[in-house]
């Protein structure tokens, strides 16, 4: 597409540094015109682009992460968070700075390693265990990685219930969370793939 655009316009793009917040690019992604791009293209995802009405990068991050068995029933609630249908609420107030960008959503595994972090004083290497040990359902080192986690919120005076409630939630997630890092490369490969198709529809 790029060789096209070049021998047709004579213009030469550099892909890698398009603007991240191009609204013909983001129109495309709201209308659920996206056959023909990376990652964006089924049925189901086209519906869910036009009920969420992207109009930034992360929420295609997101929506990336969230379309897969498990955390795709957490969509709706994604897009009437973002839409204010829905109020964004959190389990305890210090989740807000690591869930913000998410509606109050838990949908990354670093968000897990962070709140561990953060609520029960994990250490990076304690929290880099747990996600392993969530992404291969590795069930010994979860119980006592629960332990330790709730342990380490009743000390940080966090109400056990709630904290419980938590674990639970990501013990749910967990099975088919994915890591942001890997998400964000496939959504910018297909932000790309979108980009050319919203500007230059013939050459792509």
């Amino acid at each position: 597409a790029l060789e096209l655009i070049k021998i047709n316009y004579g213009i030469e793009i550099d892909i890698d540094a398009v603007p991240l917040d191009d609204p013909k690019t983001f129109e495309l992604y709201q209308q659920g015109k996206t056959n023909g791009t990376f990652q964006f293209e089924s049925p189901g995802m086209q519906k869910h682009l036009r009920d969420l009405k992207p109009d930034k990068f992360e929420d295609l991050i997101a929506m990336n992460a969230l379309f897969r068995p498990g955390p795709m029933a957490y969509i709706p609630e994604y897009i009437d968070r973002k839409h204010g249908r829905k109020k964004i609420t959190y389990d305890l107030p210090e989740m807000e700075e690591v869930l913000k960008e998410t509606y109050g959503i838990t949908v990354y595994q670093e968000q897990v390693m962070l709140l561990s972090q953060k609520l029960a004083g994990f250490s990076k290497g304690d929290a880099d265990i747990l996600r392993k040990a969530m992404g291969k359902k590795q069930k010994e080192v979860l119980l006592k990685m629960k332990a330790k986690f709730l342990d380490g919120c009743l000390s940080n005076q966090h109400p056990k219930e709630i904290c419980e409630k938590i674990w639970t939630d990501w013990e749910a997630f967990a099975e088919y969370a994915f890591n942001k890092s890997h998400s964000t490369c496939y959504a910018l490969l297909a932000y790309q793939t979108a980009y050319l198709k919203a500007h230059y529809l013939s050459e792509f």
